[in-house]
């Protein structure tokens, strides 16, 4: 076994691994309770972190015009 866990044990076995810039990396941010609805209500996605990232991309881009 190499010493990285990523892939497989044999050379050439397991997922590619992914370039750390691509990499998803976890952030927490403090809401009320108010906002934690709002998100879940108006965010498009299934998952709360889907629905945040869709929300900050679209407010970002509108604020870049």
């Amino acid at each position: 076994m190499t010493e990285s866990n990523r892939g497989g044990a044999r050379k050439g076995a397991g997922r590619t691994p992914l370039d750390d810039a691509l990499r998803k990396k976890g952030h927490k941010i403090y809401l009320l309770q108010n906002e934690f609805n709002y998100i879940n209500k108006y965010g498009m996605g299934t998952s709360f972190s889907e629905k945040v990232v869709e929300i900050l991309l679209v407010e970002l881009e509108r604020r870049k015009c």
